[in-house]
């Protein structure tokens, strides 16, 4: 048993005060194990949940109302029941908010709840404590990992009683959905983006792209890149891992490709800094240029958002031949390397030279058109990032939450 100190959680609602107590899982849910039996899909019928549905559990797989009677009748998933990940992703869960019924494989465990809230349970599975208690009990040399039924029976944990647990679960349940709410216009803003970058830019060699901001009407120039652009590699001092190249008083960022995201920016922090003794020896680079990867994941592009020194690892546009956006840029590059990607064996570039970089057809408008486009982009990035940020913060009060509301 805990010692009396670590039954009260250190943050609770007003009204309630009483100790939590412990209980073995087996106490107040009835568990379940999912078919072990590899299932026969059908086009409709009952849905089928597996390990990688948990999120939400939907799914497009179904097996027969037969195959669900047969397999499921003394172990039939209803609304308020929970379902567990026991094999792979071990312990996260979600409640079953529909009548329908359900058929879950073996990777899933349904818990009946008996003395316990359903949502409170939900949640009361994700808190750290009982995360721990579930690690303690997973089996780590299977492969991939698993926790069997008999272990999750006797997994401790510590609830309070029902009018506090109902409380908390109504807590999670409207912050969940508040992050779900932002997860969905977060996807939405990002489809809006990809829409907006295929009608922007001219597709399949032509000169006019399907829409157009007011006022422009006259075709985009195709070009080579190495006629319009003038880009160099990066470069850095040898041997490479020598100590005196990183750190110290004066050192700078330092990019290499694991420094460059895919939002079109570089990380906030560099994983290297460049000591002022290997500075000369490198490649400066101001805030606000266009670089791209040329090896491991080639292709990334970012406009750098700091002073910086780069790899040789990376190209960098150092000027146009005509004056040029560099957003516009920076998406112009970005999407010629996805064409290049669909041209390229399994979708994936293996290598990339300046030579080749510089054959490259690319279109281009007139540099107020450039600039539109550059500022719509720019809106919609930052309108991107706000909702990213907002929904990590949230994300993380639910951690700190759950940290501070369960023993």
């Amino acid at each position: 048993m805990k010692d009396q100190q670590a039954s009260y959680p250190q943050l609770r609602f007003k009204g309630f005060t009483d100790p939590w107590e412990e209980r073995k899982l087996s106490e107040i849910v009835d568990i379940y194990d999912g078919t072990h039996q590899t299932p026969i899909y059908t086009d409709s019928g009952v849905k089928f949940v597996s390990v990688e549905n948990i999120s939400n559990l939907e799914t497009k797989k179904y097996i027969s109302q037969e195959a669900y009677n047969k397999e499921y009748a003394k172990k039939q998933a209803q609304k308020g029941d929970v379902l567990m990940t026991r094999i792979g992703d071990i312990g996260t869960s979600r409640v079953i908010e529909t009548e329908e019924p359900l058929a879950y494989y073996v990777t899933l465990s349904l818990l009946k709840p008996k003395k316990i809230e359903s949502n409170f349970l939900s949640w009361l599975i994700s808190s750290p404590e009982v995360q721990r208690n579930i690690w303690k009990r997973t089996l780590h040399i299977a492969f991939p990992k698993k926790i069997n039924l008999g272990e999750i029976n006797q997994v401790e944990v510590m609830i309070p009683k029902n009018k506090e647990q109902q409380k908390i679960g109504s807590f999670f349940k409207q912050l969940d959905d508040t992050i779900a709410l932002h997860q969905r216009k977060l996807a939405k803003l990002k489809e809006l983006k990809q829409g907006y970058l295929q009608k922007l830019f001219p597709r399949n060699g032509s000169k006019f792209p399907q829409l157009r901001f007011a006022g422009f009407a006259a075709a985009w120039e195709e070009r080579k890149l190495g006629e319009h652009a003038k880009y160099r590699r990066g470069s850095f001092p040898q041997p490479y891992g020598n100590k005196e190249w990183y750190d110290g008083e004066g050192a700078m960022p330092f990019v290499q490709v694991v420094d460059v995201t895919n939002k079109l920016t570089l990380v906030e922090n560099t994983k290297q800094k460049i000591s002022k003794l290997a500075q000369s020896k490198s490649v400066f680079v101001p805030k606000g240029t266009v670089v791209v990867t040329l090896q491991g994941s080639i292709g990334r592009v970012a406009i750098t958002q700091y002073d910086s020194f780069v790899d040789r690892t990376l190209l960098i546009f150092e000027d146009y031949e005509k004056e040029t956006d560099e957003r516009f840029w920076a998406y112009t590059i970005q999407k010629k390397f996805e064409i290049e990607k669909l041209k390229a064996p399994g979708g994936t570039i293996k290598t990339i030279t300046k030579e080749a970089l510089s054959s490259f057809d690319v279109h281009l408008p007139q540099f107020k058109e450039q600039a539109k486009i550059g500022s719509f982009f720019k809106q919609l990035d930052d309108t991107i990032a706000l909702h990213q940020r907002k929904l990590e913060k949230l994300q993380e009060l639910k951690k700190g939450y759950l940290q501070k509301m369960f023993c």
